[in-house]
């Protein structure tokens, strides 16, 4: 009892999400599982130049759809958000979040930074979006929408507010909401809202700032409000989160490219022996 109200008690935001495809995890393990049985049944009975190339064929195909399909993940934690994909991993601030969407996958805008005309958008391999499960989750949206309008003329009760407790056998608005969309929208959205409470919460720590040159003038004057202006717009530039925050960080990843890479290359030399 007491973990649990530890639990409830913990900032939402600050727990670690990991956003990932069902359908790429289903294939990978059936994979997995398919490519031991081939490996084991060539390890007992092959012996011959057949059962070696067949075994790094198997090897090749464990790789990519390691890198390709298991791999691919996107992370939310208190610092921000990691996008994994096959061969490359993205790491941005939330302070450089700029929106979350999803276009055929969920796409991350993120804010220039210093000297940069125009920031990074990061396409995910993670949580992709295909027409088919988009127009099933309008069908979804418009069904319910439609069903609720029919419910409401014949309702004599009043609808409840917006954020009120459910009765009994009723779904909340927000399990609602969840049920219309599809996978892509539902990670974009709460993305999108860690997103801006790290953003609200960025803005409480920095507090008001004090008024430069208070006692050198009257607003309305020219020259103060043009001095009040170059203060503000410097201020701006210097305490914004784009210029806080550190850049987005890209490195390789390593493991999925030698799991790639190594069978392939091994494929090689043995179909040339």
């Amino acid at each position: 009892m007491l973990s649990q109200q530890k639990s409830s008690r913990k900032d939402p935001d600050s727990e670690r999400e990991v956003f990932r495809s069902a359908g790429s995890l289903i294939l990978s393990w059936a994979w997995f599982v398919v490519a031991v049985i081939i490996l084991v049944d060539l390890a007992v009975q092959g012996r011959d130049h057949a059962a070696a190339v067949t075994a790094v064929v198997v090897l090749a195909i464990t790789g990519i759809v390691y890198a390709c399909a298991w791999r691919p993940r996107i992370v939310a934690d208190s610092a921000g958000i990691t996008v994994s994909n096959p061969v490359r991993d993205h790491r941005v601030p939330w302070a450089l979040v700029e929106k979350v969407d999803v276009v055929n996958a969920v796409r991350v805008h993120c804010a220039p930074v210093s000297g940069a005309d125009r920031g990074k958008v990061l396409y995910s391999w993670a949580v992709q979006s295909s027409p088919r499960s988009a127009r099933k989750a309008a069908l979804r949206r418009e069904a319910n929408s439609q069903r609720r309008g029919r419910l409401t003329p014949r309702s004599r009760s009043p609808q409840p507010p917006p954020g009120a407790v459910p009765k009994y056998g009723e779904m909340p608005d927000a399990a609602r909401e969840a049920l219309n969309r599809s996978s892509a929208e539902f990670a974009a959205g709460r993305l999108s809202e860690r997103a801006q409470h790290a953003h609200q919460v960025a803005a409480r720590a920095a507090g008001p700032r004090p008024l430069a040159d208070q006692g050198a003038g009257q607003p309305g004057e020219p020259a103060v409000d043009q001095a009040i202006a170059v203060a503000a717009d410097t201020r701006a530039d210097a305490d914004s989160p784009a210029a806080a925050a550190g850049p987005v960080m890209v490195r390789w990843a390593w493991p999925p490219i030698a799991a790639m890479a190594l069978p392939l290359l091994l494929l090689l030399l043995v179909v040339l022996v």
